[in-house]
């Protein structure tokens, strides 16, 4: 039987329960991180928790009753060992808790924290995706929900049925202007020569860790980026186009709205691929 750690303890998946009064469950008031972790270890996860810290005083949650970080590597070594594979998809979920009925939380909370481990395959950074524009949706950048890791996830369930209808891996979710933002799940990259471009964080885009990690390295390696608006049609002007986040790493994309993209094996991509990979792999903290 799989186990999860939840509110203090470890408990059997089957017997982890939360009240019917959960504000989490009945408004979406939460947040939550999700996490890589390779041989027990959990990747960038300083980094993570700081994330963590920002959600909360977004939705001015206390910070003093989210768990420490030496404590959330220590449960998930231990729930690790449940996993028999070298990574696993980390998830630390936290809700408001329980309250009185109606939109106000309560003064002092007794949240509803969770964190489960699951078996996670790392997929080739070069086995393509197919994206698609969805239709329904776009980002706002003054939305609450938009900026942290909600546990209100609706917009994107509805960009990823789109997609799916499609017999698309992903949609791309655009800015309320039109422009692209980022998908379900990643933020957005394309490379043009020797410069990279990615949507300005004023797009309504959650700025993501694998995100900071690429900006990190083109400062450090000297290479221009260029964060000018552009449309899905404008995609098609690049040399590549690819996604990152914390748990997959960087991905290509094949195909946007059916149009082939560029030549990536003629780009740098395979090389930052491979040093987000790495990273991941050690934990390094970013």
């Amino acid at each position: 039987m799989m186990q999860v750690w939840m509110n203090g303890s470890f408990r059997d998946l089957d017997a982890a329960s939360i009240p019917v009064t959960d504000r989490g469950f009945l408004l979406g008031d939460g947040f939550f991180e999700t996490m890589r972790a390779h041989e027990g270890k959990i990747a960038w996860l300083d980094a993570h928790m700081e994330r963590l810290d920002f959600h909360a005083e977004q939705i001015e949650f206390p910070l003093d009753l989210l768990p420490a970080t030496k404590d959330v590597a220590e449960i998930v070594a231990t729930l690790f060992e449940q996993v028999r594979r070298k990574d696993a998809v980390v998830r630390l979920t936290v809700s408001r808790g329980s309250g009185e009925r109606g939109l106000l939380p309560p003064a002092d909370p007794d949240p509803t924290i969770l964190i489960t481990v699951s078996p996670f395959e790392p997929v080739d950074p070069g086995v393509g995706l197919k994206l698609f524009t969805a239709q329904k949706v776009r980002r706002n950048a003054n939305s609450v929900a938009g900026g942290i890791k909600s546990i209100n996830y609706l917009d994107n369930i509805a960009a990823k049925q789109e997609a799916h209808s499609y017999r698309g891996d992903d949609a791309i979710i655009l800015s309320a202007d039109g422009n692209v933002a980022e998908t379900t799940a990643a933020n957005i990259f394309g490379i043009k020569g020797d410069t990279l471009w990615t949507p300005d964080e004023d797009t309504g885009i959650l700025c993501g860790l694998a995100r900071g990690f690429v900006l990190g390295w083109a400062e450090e390696t000297g290479r221009e980026v260029d964060f000018e608006p552009k449309t899905p049609e404008m995609l098609k002007e690049l040399d590549a186009v690819f996604t990152a986040n914390a748990l997959q790493g960087l991905r290509i994309v094949d195909k946007v709205d059916g149009l082939v993209i560029g030549v990536p094996a003629m780009t740098f991509f395979a090389e930052l691929a491979q040093m987000v990979e790495t990273s991941l792999c050690e934990g390094i903290v970013v």
